[in-house]
């Protein structure tokens, strides 16, 4: 029997979202309001729309398990409210800075010094990428196994546009990108990344890259205007998130295509992380035993590639259940948030000892991104907030964090290399909330 009934959660759920928008007025951190709107989008407003017959809870005809009951899918959401407060609560507690508005830079040297390198990268990569694609393509064809027989490098490597592609619009809102031939180089790269993320498969990196662009975007405008630019941008990363998921049907036709788009964002449909932890709870530890740390110490061992380790351990409760198998064309899984991997772990004291501990961690990057300069930390913040959408997913944590690394090498990378250019004290030139933010100044063409 839970604990809380469904007002007493969706309320609780519901003051964090108002807190976090208080938060993010008083301060222009946007952390908290992403977290909480990403996790009552799938947890309170996942339930209410199930139990209100707008959806269903989600049937797996090939996955053994107890079938979702409301209140099975109750005590979910109450493990997910607590893994809320404590991460929440953390963060807050140690992150109290105001963020400042973004003014560009009084030394220009370093956007003079990544702009070209950034853009002939991107360039450099673009058809790499294609053969990359068509080469998995050629091995699916074939009968691989995404799982087991494609090399996770390959697979993954695509996504570099992704980090690229934040750093382009980073160095434009910065007044970075100013020819026409920059322009349309830069431009090529974003066409790039959103056909390469506007699908099904890639659809939540998707509405990360989109959220981050939209945080770059309203860098330099006050807290008011900058929650307007993000609410109105993650509403049609919303739509465009929609759209990507009814396209997993291929025998929709296009004129009905937005209207069950709309029905998938109405009923959740994409977003059934909450069903995902009822799954998940069924499986540990009846099922499975606990992971005991090895959840997170999996991404240690994720680099390695297969063929040196053919025996690697698989990722996700589902394939280490055995759903899929070496001939199986890829691996499988419901999504259950991020405190369903820390249920994962240890049970309830997986998520009171992840989710303070993960507060702690996004604070103090956070904290760190107002070390830098402008540029480099509204960079630093876009990669976490980027981060967050498929993390606060939750599911396979070695793969996603794969992905994280594969997807933001190119920032971390330039970053690194003129890291002794980054730091505050060397460009003093950020004042929290100025009356009148400058515009971006233009940098000479390369």
């Amino acid at each position: 029997m839970p604990l809380f009934e469904y007002p007493e959660l969706a309320f609780t759920q519901i003051a964090f979202l108002v807190l976090s928008v208080i938060w993010f007025l008083k301060r222009n951190d946007e952390i908290p309001l992403i977290i909480s709107s990403f996790l009552f989008y799938v947890a309170s407003y996942r339930y209410w729309a199930v139990e209100h017959g707008i959806n269903q809870w989600i049937k797996l005809s090939w996955f053994i398990s107890k079938p979702i009951t409301q209140e099975a899918a109750l005590e979910a959401l109450m493990y997910i409210t607590l893994g809320e407060i404590c991460l929440l609560s953390t963060y807050m507690l140690c992150q109290r800075r105001s963020l400042a508005v973004a003014i560009p830079p009084s030394d220009r040297s370093v956007l003079q010094w990544l702009r070209p390198k950034t853009l002939l990268l991107g360039l450099f990569c673009l058809p790499l990428v294609i053969l990359t694609r068509s080469q998995i393509a050629t091995q699916l064809s074939a009968g691989s196994s995404l799982a087991f027989q494609i090399n996770n490098y390959l697979y993954l490597f695509p996504f570099a546009l992704v980090g690229i592609a934040i750093l382009v619009v980073c160095l434009w809102r910065f007044g970075a990108i100013t020819s026409l031939i920059n322009k349309v180089m830069a431009l090529s790269i974003l066409t790039s990344v959103f056909y390469l993320t506007f699908g099904s498969q890639a659809r939540f990196q998707f509405l990360g890259w989109m959220i981050a662009a939209g945080i770059i975007v309203s860098s330099f405008y006050r807290p008011k205007i900058r929650l307007a630019l993000l609410t109105l941008s993650l509403i049609l990363a919303m739509a465009v998130f929609a759209i990507s998921g009814a396209m997993r049907n291929p025998n929709i036709a296009n004129q009905s295509l937005n209207q069950i788009a709309l029905e998938r964002a109405l009923g959740a449909e994409d977003a059934n992380m909450l069903d995902g932890f009822v799954l998940l709870k069924n499986v540990y530890p009846e099922q499975l035993d606990f992971r005991w740390g090895m959840e997170h110490l999996e991404i240690f061992i994720r680099p390695i590639p297969r063929a040196w380790w053919p025996e690697k351990p698989v990722g996700g409760y589902m394939n280490k259940l055995g759903f899929t198998i070496a001939g199986g064309r890829g691996t499988v899984g419901i999504s259950p948030t991020i405190f369903g991997s820390f249920y994962a772990e240890i049970g309830l004291f997986g998520i009171l000892f992840f989710a303070p501990l993960y507060g702690l961690v996004i604070a103090k990057v956070v904290r760190y991104s107002t070390q830098l300069q402008p540029f480099a930390g509204v960079l630093v913040r876009a990669i976490l907030c980027s981060s967050l959408i498929p993390l606060l997913r939750g599911g396979d944590l070695a793969g996603i964090y794969a992905w994280i690394g594969m997807a933001f090498w190119p920032c971390f990378l330039l970053l690194w290399m003129k890291r002794r250019n980054l730091t505050l004290r060397m460009y003093p030139s950020t004042h929290p909330y100025p009356s009148n933010p400058h515009p971006p100044m233009r940098l000479p063409h390369s």
